[in-house]
């Protein structure tokens, strides 16, 4: 990608984003996030095709952020707590995105990134994986029960407008299966 599309893709992300703070994202028009980003609707468009596919685009890229060494990290309880300090951090995004549940492309960016972590979480630390899931779509099935799971628990969390990351990283990992934390 050229320097200037790069540019004008971060304006447009951090203009969702810095929007989508401040009202739901529902309310988000195409015009007013070009307004705000100072580029035209060719060039959203060009990025784009609607103002929940760019905000869930930009939350995708600091998750991923967010997220990229979680096979280095010491426990899935410090992952765990580095996806809800980065939820915690966009709160006002997210709540602006339950209706009363997540907006589909967010709730689709968190699962897809949560199940990414677990599977390499999984690879890093084969010898945690019970006899029952030792097969690929076992497996498959495992982590995206964990990873929906955990995107409905951090929908209750955003609800509750409770903003302890500590006690819903415990809540979360006590409602896991035992066998993710050994």
């Amino acid at each position: 990608m050229d320097p200037r599309s790069m540019r004008s893709r971060e304006a447009l992300r951090r203009a969702a984003l810095d929007l989508a703070a401040v009202r739901p994202l529902t309310d988000l028009s195409v015009s007013e996030i070009c307004r705000t980003a100072g580029v035209t609707r060719d060039t959203f468009y060009r990025h784009a095709d609607a103002p929940v596919s760019l905000v869930a685009d930009a939350l995708s890229v600091e998750l991923a952020d967010v997220l990229s060494d979680v096979g280095e990290l010491d426990s899935l309880s410090t992952a765990e707590g580095l996806l809800l300090q980065h939820v915690k951090q966009r709160a006002d995004v997210y709540r602006g995105a339950l209706h009363p549940s997540l907006a589909a492309p967010i709730r689709a960016v968190l699962e897809r990134v949560i199940a990414a972590g677990l599977e390499e979480w999984l690879a890093r630390h084969p010898e945690i994986e019970p006899p029952a899931i030792d097969d690929l779509p076992s497996r498959e099935i495992a982590v995206a029960y964990a990873a929906g799971g955990t995107v409905a628990a951090i929908e209750a969390w955003l609800r509750s407008g409770a903003d302890d990351v500590a006690w819903a990283t415990r809540a979360i990992l006590a409602a896991s299966p035992e066998w993710w934390l050994r």
